[in-house]
């Protein structure tokens, strides 16, 4: 988890300044507000021949606001916050190392493949595995699938002589008993502007400013442990970031 330095891009198209209010257990990701940069008298080029029209433009700063809520919900959910759970009884370590989510207050995120599709639905394949198992570095899976006991429920009578169990196995949401909240950079992640740099048809280069900046800002003059650099590349199942940074 690192801020890393960058250069100032004087032909940067736009940024655009994402603000998260985070109430309770929920972020509620606020409408964006585009800033217009200097831009010269040409667009800014990848490569040769690559041209930056208004469409990709839109597209891509549509595309870079999305990424970056949805990768401030996972930095919520794997990093600042977590979901709350419910404890063992008698105040217990649980004997498989998970707590059980207290989905009952969370209506979002109530199975593992919620988590799943969220984090696939932000990052590529590699940023993918390291979110869902190895996002402190030490390979530490957070959310897991956990096999629980639960009193067994019946729509009918049991026939005469029927003998039933009281209780069944179900298969619910766990979180790790190890996970430790670091909500460090949240209230910075919370409020940040990103510069978008695209460099071809299905790359874009991300600048982040955590705490966020505006159009008056000396770019060069921000603290680099402020500063985000990320790719976001086009797939065939739309952008993604192609890395996990907090």
């Amino acid at each position: 988890m690192s801020g890393n330095s960058t250069q100032n891009k004087s032909k940067a198209p736009l940024i655009a300044t994402i603000v998260v209010a985070v109430l309770a257990l929920a972020a509620v990701i606020a409408l964006i507000i585009v800033l217009s940069l200097p831009k010269g008298d040409e667009q800014p080029s990848g490569n040769s021949g690559f041209t930056v029209t208004k469409e990709f433009e839109q597209e891509c700063q549509y595309a870079a606001h999305d990424l970056i809520s949805q990768s401030f919900e996972v930095m919520r959910l794997f990093v600042f916050d977590g979901l709350s759970y419910n404890g063992e009884p008698y105040g217990n370590e649980p004997e498989d190392g998970l707590f059980t989510v207290a989905t009952e207050y969370n209506s979002k995120y109530t199975t593992l493949e919620d988590i799943e599709n969220l984090v696939r639905s932000t990052y590529t394949g590699g940023a993918v595995e390291t979110v869902l198992h190895n996002v402190d570095g030490h390979a530490h899976t957070i959310y897991q699938n956990r096999t629980v006991l639960v009193e067994a429920v019946y729509e009918d009578e049991p026939a005469q002589g029927e003998s039933r169990p009281m209780y069944v196995e179900k298969e619910v949401l766990g979180i790790s008993a190890e996970f430790v909240p670091n909500p460090s950079k949240k209230e910075l992640w919370a409020n940040c502007s990103i510069k978008i740099v695209p460099t071809s048809e299905t790359t874009c280069e991300l600048t982040v400013y955590l705490g966020g900046v505006d159009e008056n800002t000396d770019l060069s003059a921000v603290d680099p442990n402020h500063v985000v650099e990320l790719e976001m590349i086009k797939t065939a199942d739309g952008w993604r970031l192609t890395e996990f940074v907090c």
